[in-house]
């Protein structure tokens, strides 16, 4: 392997390893909060992406113009999941329950986008989706750039959100002692309902960028958490 081959492989992984750590960063934080693991997230990440492409093709919005208007919608979408399915699972049990509570919401969303889009593989296309520029002797999709960059300011703001907010304060206290942060006035399910909406708003922007770099139909969510 030359080394500019070499060099390629590891932007390459760099920039990849970027969007998923923005896709990841949704699951830690719900799973950091509530105990919840969220099978669901592969098939939100999916949703996210075709979302994306209803904006672009239909109505004409730049694919990254478009996250004004799905990742808000992603918000209000986990708040809704977490007042709807996981606030109702018992402390006890939560972690085991809500494997099955979010596969649950993974079939749903996986039947609904099938009726909807069918199970052809489609993908994301804009200007800057399919060229490339040359840097240190190979190419480079503006994709894969723009979508490290986008990983980066979505991994900064969670850290401000979380360290440097009242909020962020309110979350970690629920995270240490969930009984002594409602002592001291901390609305617990508020923070966990907002903690679920940031974790899903999260996969929108993941979801853009996946559907902007594969392949996608209702069913690849699976092959994002398998």
């Amino acid at each position: 392997m030359s080394a500019s081959s070499l060099a390629k492989a590891v932007v390459d992984g760099i920039l990849t390893g970027g969007v998923y750590a923005l896709m990841a960063a949704g699951l830690t934080l719900i799973f950091g909060v509530m105990d919840i693991i969220n099978i669901a997230q592969g098939a939100l990440i999916v949703l996210g992406a075709y979302m994306s492409y209803v904006l672009s093709v239909h109505l004409g919005i730049d694919l990254f113009l478009g996250l004004l208007i799905t990742i808000p919608a992603f918000f209000v979408l986990g708040v809704s999941i977490e007042w709807a399915f996981m606030r109702r699972l018992r402390e006890q049990d939560r972690t085991a329950m809500s494997i099955l509570v979010t596969y649950a919401v993974a079939i749903i969303i996986e039947g609904v986008l099938s009726v909807i889009f069918g199970v052809d593989f489609i993908q994301l296309h804009a200007s800057y989706t399919d060229s490339t520029f040359h840097i240190l002797g190979f190419y480079l999709p503006y994709i894969d750039v723009f979508g490290f960059l986008l990983a980066i300011a979505g991994l900064g703001a969670l850290y401000y959100i979380l360290y440097r907010t009242h909020f962020g304060r309110g979350v970690r206290g629920s995270l240490q002692n969930r009984t002594a942060a409602e002592l001291i006035g901390v609305d617990v399910n508020r923070v966990r309902a907002v903690s679920v909406g940031i974790g899903v708003a999260v996969t929108a922007a993941g979801g853009m960028v996946f559907g902007a770099t594969n392949a996608f139909n209702p069913n690849s969510g699976y092959d994002l958490i398998s």
